[in-house]
C-alpha cells in the first residue's frame, strides 16, 4: 500500500477545482514544491503545454523528458474534516504517468507525516501521533 491523499488543483487566476488523488513519493526529490501530473489531467486542467520547457528528469521507470510548466497550479489536501490552504506549485507533465505525484518538498509544505508505508498511513504533523489517516484510494488519470 502506499500513502495517497485527496488533493484539489487548480489553474492559478481560476475558480474551479479538480479533486483526485495523488500519491507521497519520498523519492521524489524537489528544491521548490513540485507536482508530477498526468497528461491527461493537464488536459482536464486546461493547462497549455505551448509555453512548456522540456527537462529530463529520473522517473520510476528510468530517466525521460517531463514538461515542465513553473508555477501553474495552486494544490491543496482535502479531508473529511479539514483541508489545508492552497500552495502554488511547481508543475510537471508526464505522458507516462497515470497518477499525480507530490515531492518531498511538497508533502513538507502541507504538513504531511508518513506512519506506516505498508498500511499507507499518515496524519497531519500538528494532529496528535495517534490520529492515523487511511490512504485514499488511487485515481489513475489515462489518455485517449
Amino acid at each position: 500500500m502506499a500513502v495517497r491523499v485527496r488533493v484539489k488543483l487548480k489553474p492559478l487566476e481560476e475558480e474551479s477545482w479538480i479533486e483526485t488523488s495523488a500519491l507521497i513519493n519520498s523519492g521524489y526529490e524537489a528544491d521548490k514544491p513540485e507536482v508530477v501530473i498526468p497528461l491527461a489531467l493537464a488536459r482536464s486542467l486546461n493547462l497549455s503545454l505551448s509555453g512548456a520547457t522540456l527537462e529530463e528528469r529520473a522517473t520510476p521507470i528510468g530517466s525521460g523528458e517531463l514538461r515542465y510548466l513553473g508555477e501553474a497550479l495552486e494544490l491543496k489536501v482535502s479531508c473529511e474534516e479539514r483541508e489545508t490552504k492552497a500552495y502554488r506549485v511547481h508543475v510537471l507533465v508526464s505522458e507516462y504517468e497515470h497518477e499525480v505525484l507530490i515531492s518531498d518538498y511538497l508533502a513538507g509544505e502541507l504538513g504531511i507525516a508518513v506512519e506506516d508505508l505498508r498500511e499507507g498511513l499518515w496524519r497531519f504533523r500538528d494532529e496528535p501521533l495517534s490520529k492515523l489517516r487511511r490512504p485514499a484510494k488511487p485515481a489513475y488519470w489515462l489518455t485517449a
